[in-house]
């Protein structure tokens, strides 16, 4: 375990902070969930293909998940592969958007598809490296207050960028003004790396030598996954989990049917960059009071607000109604506070019930299990979108955010309780 003293963890938190907010504008203004949807469907890629991406990212997720955990959880110096993690993902962007530019739909689907995948992969090995170096070097208040000083930050000021890119970039043609806007988010990346390197990790007891890791075998990866079923925190830590990977697919496919109705008009993807960002922006506040009383309640109230705005949406559409950029964006804002406030306050229940040992083990093996189901239900729900409407797959979407709102509330142990029984 990493010996952090207190003058140590006084330095590395404002270093943290700045990175995470930069870390958070780059992935806003180039979000997988949000941004690269909405430019596939403007670049005329087929529905299936743009909602098909979302299985692909999660594919990519799947196998850092499975083959990675173990080399990772050996990694004394974490610092230097986060930076490395994030540069990395600009330079999928830069590629995407470079194969994209010469208008071939086959070409720009293979880059759209290795895109996703290379960034789906970079973005779990990220998650699983910084989970580790946060649980080492910050304590359970600083990280809650880290997190949403991030969420605050970086929505604020990727709202203020996203205005300044559609007022400089309003003229111009729909393929450079969604350019603009991935440079951006590229410039924020690097930016985000370099400046992770600032911080000082202290020294780590080495337990797990990367040499042994590599002898891992195949098949020790998945009886990993299946051993962690013997414990207690773990069984019911998903019987909650589950669900929310459906309720965590709302916002990419609520942005999928903004794109559908909105993909030609120049306010569109600003619209959609601005509703996620200020949700963002909202979530901080809104979701940091509430958790520091009950993960339970943040996450009941979110799922429920998941399950109320996609039946809102779905009367305006089969009322044909909704034609107004502004309800899409409004029901983006709130799917995006609600899905924020689910997964920051999953993530901090999963630190807190998650002993030390089994931290990195645990979250590789609760997300392989949900990337793989995220996997199957996106790729099922992509299709429905392709040969009928995306609106049937928020329909489903809405209908299991209610059975999680239900699981969450049975399942969630109140704060005041929690070391009870773990």
């Amino acid at each position: 375990m990493a010996d952090t003293s207190p003058d140590l963890a006084r330095r590395n938190v404002p270093v943290l902070a700045g990175q995470s907010i930069l870390s958070q504008v780059a992935w806003t203004l180039g979000s997988p969930s949000v941004v690269l949807p909405f430019l596939a469907v403007s670049l005329e890629l087929p529905m299936f293909l743009a909602g098909a991406l979302v299985s692909i990212r999660m594919f990519g997720s799947m196998v850092a998940d499975v083959f990675l955990a173990h080399s990772i959880a050996a990694r004394e110096r974490k610092k230097r592969a986060i930076a490395l993690t994030e540069i990395a993902v600009g330079a999928c962007l830069v590629l995407a958007l470079a194969l994209a530019a010469t208008g071939v739909v086959p070409i720009v689907a293979l880059a759209f598809a290795t895109a996703f995948l290379m960034i789906g992969l970079i973005e779990e090995v990220q998650s699983l490296l910084y989970t580790d170096l946060i649980g080492d070097h910050v304590k359970s208040k600083s990280r809650m207050a880290l997190h949403y000083l991030q969420l605050g930050a970086g929505g604020l000021a990727t709202i203020g960028l996203a205005l300044l890119i559609h007022q400089i970039m309003k003229d111009a043609p729909p393929f450079s003004r969604h350019s603009a806007v991935i440079a951006v988010s590229v410039t924020f990346f690097v930016l985000s790396g370099l400046s992770i390197l600032a911080m000082a990790e202290a020294e780590k007891k080495k337990e797990t030598s990367e040499k042994d890791v590599g002898k891992t075998r195949f098949v020790e990866n998945f009886t990993n996954i299946s051993k962690m079923f013997e414990q207690p925190w773990f069984r019911h830590y998903m019987v909650m989990r589950l669900p929310l990977v459906v309720v965590s697919l709302s916002v990419p496919f609520f942005a999928l049917i903004a794109a559908e109705a909105h993909h030609s008009s120049a306010k569109g993807l600003t619209a959609m960059i601005v509703s996620s960002a200020s949700g963002y922006l909202v979530s901080a506040p809104l979701w940091q009071v509430v958790n520091m009383k009950s993960h339970r309640a943040v996450m009941v109230a979110g799922t429920l607000m998941v399950a109320c705005t996609g039946i809102a949406l779905l009367s305006v559409h089969y009322l044909g109604a909704d034609h107004d950029i502004h309800l899409h964006a409004v029901a983006l804002f709130v799917v995006t506070v609600a899905v924020t406030g689910v997964s920051s306050a999953r993530k901090l229940y999963f630190l807190d019930v998650a002993p030390k040992d089994q931290r990195v083990q645990g979250a590789a093996a609760i997300k392989s299990i949900c990337r793989i189901s995220a996997v199957v239900i996106s790729s099922v729900l992509a299709a429905v979108a392709h040969m009928h409407e995306v609106s049937l797959a928020i329909m489903f979407i809405c209908a299991v955010s209610i059975l999680a709102a239900v699981l969450c509330y049975r399942v969630v142990i109140p704060k005041e309780v929690k070391g009870a029984n773990l």
